[in-house]
């Protein structure tokens, strides 16, 4: 197991590696940090704003998911995302998840096996905002050529899921029974696939209500507002305009390259998925497109790992002290 982990581990970084170093190629080598002084410097504390308020609300959006578990306050929530963010950024594999469900089960008491389940949660809503921006996308500005017809048939791809997905949780037992009594060809996959989809059902059905509910359909909200503005400043310190659907494609493009689980900091998914979203939205060159795509991934990756590092620094050495 330990052979397989690091197996995919390294497969992760010399993907990164070979992604990082297509895209410096694509820009003519080095010539994109020519692009990327001629940002205006004004741009990166509003820029920064907005990924401290989107952290901030990713967050209160957990305290609303940990509601019906215990109340937890916003400054615990916040120290274990930013430790989990930091992580996401310096090792491979999204251990992110495991580290800060532990980090806030011993920060609250909570067992980390619970509070990992919310997690759990969380990433089915993150899947179900994808799936809707997604379609927002392709109905009122999906991206030119074969890029938009991606985005298209991933929507397509998302709406039959959720069809699919809808239709179990009405009839979850008869569904698993059935798989479960499954023994022709692929009964194991058949079988994983039945405990994902029953996992998933589970995560929707405990989702909170009230005012709970509405910490999580806030934060949400704010969440990625901010990572939306977040590259709105960042195209304006470069002197480009662009329009909402364009900005949003950035953001939804930037989180499906975080969603690559073996790659450290999405380095060189993130930068290929920009640039290849950039360059035939807004016709730049290649060069410049890179030089945004490095700036907004500086942005989204740098302060956190910092601040997170030092917050789990510090609740290394307080039982310590």
């Amino acid at each position: 197991m330990k052979a397989r982990t690091a197996l995919a581990g390294l497969l992760g970084v010399t993907l990164a590696a070979g992604l990082a170093f297509w895209a410096v190629q694509r820009a003519g080598g080095a010539r994109f940090v020519e692009s990327l002084t001629s940002v205006a410097p004004w741009v990166l504390l509003p820029a920064l704003l907005c990924e401290a308020v989107s952290q901030t609300c990713r967050a209160w959006k957990w305290t609303g998911l940990l509601s019906g578990i215990k109340h937890v306050p916003l400054s615990s929530a916040l120290r274990a995302v930013l430790i989990g963010a930091a992580a996401t950024h310096v090792v491979p594999l999204r251990l992110d998840e495991l580290l800060r469900a532990k980090v806030l089960g011993d920060l609250e008491d909570i067992p980390p096996a619970t509070v990992l389940a919310t997690v759990a949660v969380d990433r089915v809503l993150e899947i179900l905002v994808l799936g809707t921006l997604l379609g927002i996308i392709s109905l009122f500005g999906p991206p030119p050529g074969a890029l938009g017809a991606a985005f298209k048939v991933a929507w397509v791809a998302f709406l039959a899921g959720s069809v699919v997905l809808t239709a179990f949780v009405l009839a979850e037992e008869r569904v698993v029974a059935t798989l479960q009594r499954y023994a022709g060809p692929g009964a194991k996959l058949v079988g994983a696939l039945a405990t994902i989809a029953t996992d998933m059902a589970r995560g929707l059905r405990a989702l909170p209500r009230g005012s709970a509910l509405s910490r999580v359909l806030v934060g949400t909200v704010g969440e990625w507002t901010a990572t939306v503005g977040i590259y709105i400043f960042v195209l304006t310190g470069f002197g480009l305009a662009a329009a909402p659907t364009t900005t949003l494609t950035l953001a939804v493009g930037g989180a499906a390259a975080y969603g690559v689980p073996n790659v450290p900091g999405a380095i060189g998914t993130f930068e290929a998925a920009q640039v290849t979203i950039l360059e035939p939205l807004l016709s730049l060159p290649a060069d410049e497109a890179l030089a945004v795509a490095v700036l907004a991934h500086a942005v989204l990756m740098v302060p956190v790992t910092l601040i997170g590092a030092g917050v789990g620094l510090g609740i290394w050495l307080r039982p310590r002290a």
